[in-house]
């Protein structure tokens, strides 16, 4: 059957698999009927309240049940869900809700307070499903308007980091997520007795792919709160308890679990594929994780940005890969539905092994940036090489080279970096020091300690005594803490370069 959005997908899927379970918790566990009827009741709400399709709905979403069956809800109607993280400062927050200003505001007991200052000159709708007596009433029936939706419908937004200071929204349709189980299921040979882990946050791109390829192929996932996804043992002991199958994270999560050696060979004895992505594998501690757990399990390396749906190349590591522990994993393949060239600075064609731009094309390629023309017109562009038709191509700034039929990260074209696997601009980082009244100018920079770990440096030019306690206190309310500095220097002035810019090589001299 082929399917042309995301709704008549899950029904399908639904009719197939009622009583298996979709979501697994510690306690109890939902079936995917019942996740369904919960989804349908919520769709009938929205659509009481006068939600209707390409409207925009934010869930302060706490993994819980209603909170899943919120995001179904969205795509049965044809709204586009954004998940939020409550734990965002305030006027980050009101950023990201200025930026896609939504029709509703979903939580979950999440403070209401919080979500009515960043909302306040929006007159937007406030719902807390915590009282789920508002939609108990609703028909739990499947939606006839589900059939209306189209595959260009945006299906979510999802907010990366903002070299001008705002967030970005990327807007990802029905098409680009339908395209993309198209190649996940698949590649990682997915079944019914396949139980995913959830470790990764809602608001994190990571997310995608544990959401819709487990809940979208009958098998079961495993949300993991974010109270348990801070506290290692806690994890360690939920992951072997459900008996998870897939695990999917940040290198860095992997790595800190094997420093504090959480890692055994009578721990995630379950787990058949451990897929990782975000950022760099560093060789030695993959080295120690292939060697526990090469027997029973598959270790695959994703590479890929938002705008192009969560995963866009992958790489089966070997023990092959071991014989240059100087290098990274490469980023592997382009899956097959995918376009790629890698292109100079004039945005030709360079050739194999010669480093350059990598772009991308095909049916995963986000629309572009919610309510954001000039940059995402900055991104999403024509390709070069077709002048006869429309064809968009996104420009992802990241710097590859082609060796052997493999694709390899060699840097970025910017100043956007990964850091404990979120995409940060450090601009959006400077951008935030520039607004606070005793800073004159900033600069940050990216110090790189090894080749997957680095530190976030400031230097503020200020004429008061200010602490870096202070300063960091004030960053608090502006930036979530993954982009909150590692270290802040002061002094009277930052050192310019003879074109009156901020000489960044001269502030890496003083570290």
């Amino acid at each position: 059957m082929n399917y042309y959005n995301l709704a008549n997908y899950f029904y399908d899927i639904v009719s197939k698999y009622s009583d298996q379970t979709a979501l697994c918790y510690n306690n109890t566990s939902i079936t995917y009927d019942e996740l369904n009827k919960l989804s349908n009741k919520i769709a009938n709400y929205f659509l009481s309240l006068g939600i209707k399709k390409y409207d925009v709905i934010g869930i302060f979403n706490t993994k819980e049940p209603v909170g899943y069956a919120t995001m179904l809800a969205c795509l049965k109607i044809g709204a586009a869900y954004t998940n939020i993280d409550e734990e965002n400062p305030l006027v980050r927050l009101e950023k990201i809700i200025n930026t896609c200003k939504p029709k509703l505001l979903v939580c979950n007991h999440t403070p209401f307070e919080l979500i009515q200052k960043a909302s306040k000159d929006l007159h937007i709708n406030l719902v807390d499903f915590g009282n789920n007596t508002l939609f108990k009433y609703f028909k739990d029936k499947d939606l006839e308007v589900s059939k209306k939706i189209v595959g260009s419908t945006p299906a979510y937004i999802m907010f990366t980091s903002g070299s001008t200071g705002s967030p970005k929204g990327v807007a990802v349709s029905h098409s680009n997520v339908l395209s993309f189980l198209g190649w996940s299921i698949e590649r990682y040979g997915v079944t019914t007795n396949d139980i995913f882990a959830g470790i990764s946050p809602l608001y994190f791109d990571n997310s995608v792919f544990d959401f819709y390829t487990a809940l979208f192929s009958g098998a079961s996932l495993v949300p993991v709160e974010k109270e348990v996804a801070k506290n290692p043992q806690e994890l360690i002991k939920l992951v072997d308890k459900m008996r998870c199958t897939v695990w999917f994270s940040v290198p860095s999560l992997l790595v800190y679990l094997l420093t504090i050696k959480l890692l055994s060979e009578k721990t995630l004895q379950s787990i058949k594929i451990f897929t990782f992505g975000g950022e760099g594998f560093p060789k030695g501690e993959l080295k120690k994780l292939y060697n526990l757990y090469s027997e029973q399990a598959k270790f695959i390396n994703v590479y890929g940005p938002t705008e192009g749906t969560c995963i866009c190349s992958s790489y089966d590591i070997s023990q092959k890969d071991f014989e240059d522990m100087q290098t990274l994993a490469p980023l592997g393949t382009i899956n097959p539905n995918f376009e790629y060239m890698i292109v100079d600075k004039n945005m030709q064609e360079v050739q194999e092994g010669e480093k350059g731009e990598l772009c991308l094309a095909g049916q995963n390629i986000a629309l572009g940036y919610y309510n954001d023309i000039e940059r995402t017109s900055q991104n999403f562009v024509q390709n070069p090489f077709i002048t006869t038709h429309r064809d968009i191509i996104y420009k992802t700034g990241d710097i590859v080279y082609e060796k052997d039929g493999l694709l390899w990260f060699a840097g970025r074209v910017d100043n956007q970096i990964k850091h404990m696997g979120y995409r940060i601009e450090l601009e959006e980082i400077e951008s935030a020091l520039n607004s606070i009244p005793y800073v004159s100018q900033s600069a940050v920079i990216y110090e790189r300690v090894k080749l997957n770990y680095g530190k976030i440096v400031a230097f503020i030019a200020t004429d008061q005594n200010i602490s870096e306690r202070e300063i960091k206190n004030d960053l608090n309310t502006m930036l979530p803490s993954y982009m909150i500095p590692t270290i802040i220097k002061t002094m009277q002035n930052l050192p310019k370069n003879k074109n009156g810019k901020v000489d960044k090589k001269q502030l890496f001299s003083t570290l």
